[in-house]
């Protein structure tokens, strides 16, 4: 009796102790703007992405230890934990800004690289300027399309394509593919950049999606976001008959491609960038489109083996009727400022990151350079202000080279008036008058890198 009384104390104390576990509040961290300085196993760098939290997120790290300590510190807080492969530490960031509390789900597993380079791949690839639609690729948008999120100005219905796709693919709307791939777009319109970036670590081989030997993922997060749903885009694939559809606008994408090579100029973009940047050079450029694609574009790098590869991920600068009525050099400045803006962020972000202290400084002051309600607020942390800041002046600064000068001033002046009243970016006419004017007057040898302290501190004024 007296050992059953023990029994089942013993078992209500273990009761009452998983239940103090289980209320015990979560960590909290205060984060005012995007990020946070973090230290993993005592190694200092930055946690960048707060403003962006979808509400509960979750992070994986992938590490070369199976246990790391990690910690983040904002203005006013910090935290600390250990990460271990496959669990869960649980903590809560307070963004001030947005004045709201999101649970996060922080964890890590074993490192596998980004992209391995090939010694083949190398030599098939070297200094190539690579365009493409790939077929994967073409699939998730098509699927995207398909979506309520595909309603929205993110897919591009201007064109007959996007007609002829709801004609072809409507009656697959209610397809599991399209419910799954809606529903995670519903919770944050931010997994479209993932879920699109990824599907080009896939490709076809028969009537099967299978991983590429060359690349894991080519988001930026530390697995391949798309994995989990690849079942079903291999079953949407071959109920759709995706692959005859594919096959059957092969003339249609190669004349979009063939448009784009001759007519935008990426290979003048990369011996500006490697001229002005000198110390950044990528082995080979890779820009993937789909007709689809509306407003979103990314980019994203990888080095492996002694390679180094730039991808840039936009949407095709198709023509419309009041270009079509305007001097065609304009247009090609106009066309040349997608993929550009995207390109340049492999070799302007690196030089920023030398500077962050004093970016930091001199970008403190948020409501200084960004506008509420406006697209520039999702750049309220200084880095990233500076970088978009410096992503189109160096616009201003690459038509200044290529085009005469009645072409170069309306096209500067459109850019300031663009950035200014239509996103936002409150001193950017100044910042890009600053960075020409330090442009045309620099010493013979400098270059872009080499006028980032001036601008600086003239923005710390």
């Amino acid at each position: 009796m007296k050992l059953r009384l023990l029994y089942s104390l013993m078992l209500a104390g273990l009761t009452l102790i998983n239940a103090l576990a289980q209320t015990k509040p979560l960590p909290v961290i205060r984060v005012k703007g995007n990020s946070a300085v973090m230290y993993m196993n005592g190694q200092r760098d930055r946690f960048n992405g707060f403003s962006y939290f979808p509400n509960p997120f979750s992070y994986s790290f992938g590490l070369e230890k199976d246990s790391v300590s990690f910690a983040l510190v904002s203005e006013t807080d910090s935290i600390a934990m250990t990460l271990r492969y496959g669990l869960p530490a649980d903590f809560q960031v307070v963004r001030t800004d947005k004045g709201d509390t999101v649970t996060c789900h922080f964890s890590s597993h074993k490192a596998v690289k980004a992209a391995t380079f090939s010694d083949a791949y190398k030599k098939t690839n070297e200094g190539k300027t690579i365009i493409e639609i790939p077929e994967v690729y073409e699939l998730i948008n098509i699927i995207f399309a398909l979506t309520e999120y595909g309603k929205t100005e993110a897919i591009y219905k201007q064109m007959p394509y996007y007609r002829e796709v709801m004609a072809r693919f409507s009656a697959y709307k209610n397809h599991r593919a399209v419910q799954v791939l809606d529903s995670l777009l519903s919770k944050s319109g931010d997994k479209y950049f993932s879920l699109k970036m990824d599907s080009y670590a896939y490709q076809f081989q028969g009537n099967v999606i299978q991983k590429s030997t060359v690349y894991d993922r080519v988001s930026w997060g530390e697995v391949n976001e798309l994995t989990p749903y690849i079942p079903l885009l291999t079953a949407f694939a071959k109920q759709a008959d995706f692959r005859a559809f594919y096959q059957q606008y092969q003339s249609y994408y190669a004349s979009l491609i063939a448009d784009y090579r001759q007519n935008v100029g990426i290979p003048v973009m990369k011996r500006w960038l490697e001229t002005q940047f000198p110390t950044r050079h990528y082995s080979a450029v890779k820009v993937t489109f789909s007709p689809l694609v509306g407003w979103n574009q990314s980019a994203n790098n990888f080095s492996d083996n002694g390679f180094t590869e730039a991808q840039a991920h936009v949407d095709f600068p198709f023509v419309d009727a009041e270009q079509k009525k305007q001097p065609a050099q304009i247009t090609k400045g106009q066309r040349m400022k997608i993929v550009f803006t995207e390109l340049n962020h492999s070799y302007l972000n690196p030089e920023a990151e030398k500077y962050n202290e004093q970016i930091s400084s001199a970008f403190s002051d948020t409501p200084k350079w960004v506008t509420p309600k406006t697209p520039s607020m999702n750049y309220t942390n200084p880095l990233s202000c500076f970088e978009e800041y410096m992503n189109y002046a160096l616009v201003t600064l690459l038509y200044h080279d290529l085009f005469d000068k009645k072409t170069f001033e309306t096209l500067r002046v459109n850019l300031e008036k663009g950035m200014t009243t239509g996103r936002g970016f409150r001193r950017f006419a100044a910042f890009d008058q600053e960075l020409l004017r330090l442009y045309q007057t620099k010493k013979p040898g400098q270059t872009v890198a080499d006028l980032y302290p001036a601008i600086i501190a003239w923005a710390a004024r």
